[in-house]
């Protein structure tokens, strides 16, 4: 989908939602015991993941039908939110893994500079949808540790 002006809503939302999915995560791992301190430290980023997918799940069945294929966007949202956050999942070295955010959050905003200009398949419309989700949830993953831990 070509759209005349940058759709502000489509830049908001999936922040949005990521946002709130990372401050539900925290709020929900301050009320959970761990005994081992390695899960202690990546149970938030993973209980706001869960999070993110399951309002993404709920929220995605809302994209029009003038988008394009609204069948094609969810699995292109399903699959950014998926595949982009796998290095976390799989704990690819954890310098990786502490600094893969950056190159997701740098790459959403450099995409949605142009994602908006050109005629694009709906699945990488609903692609950069999910790393857009994904971008929110690290910036208030920061955000709430940062909060948290002073």
């Amino acid at each position: 989908m070509k759209w005349e002006n940058p759709p502000l809503g489509l830049f908001a939302i999936p922040i949005c939602i990521g946002l709130i999915s990372s401050i539900i995560g925290f709020k929900i791992d301050q009320k959970i015991e761990y005994t081992d301190q390695f899960i202690e430290n990546f149970a938030p980023l993973f209980i706001s993941w869960i999070i993110l997918v399951l309002l993404a799940s709920i929220l995605m069945f809302k994209i029009p039908t003038e988008w394009g294929d609204p069948k094609e966007m969810r699995y292109g949202v399903l699959a950014g939110t998926f595949v982009v956050f796998l290095p976390n999942i799989c704990g690819i070295g954890l310098l990786i893994c502490a600094i893969w955010a950056l190159p997701v959050v740098l790459g959403w905003v450099f995409v949605s500079t142009y994602q908006w200009k050109y005629d694009v398949q709906p699945f990488r419309t609903g692609l950069w949808l999910g790393v857009g989700g994904l971008t929110g949830m690290y910036m208030g993953a920061w955000a709430m540790w940062t909060i948290l831990s002073a």
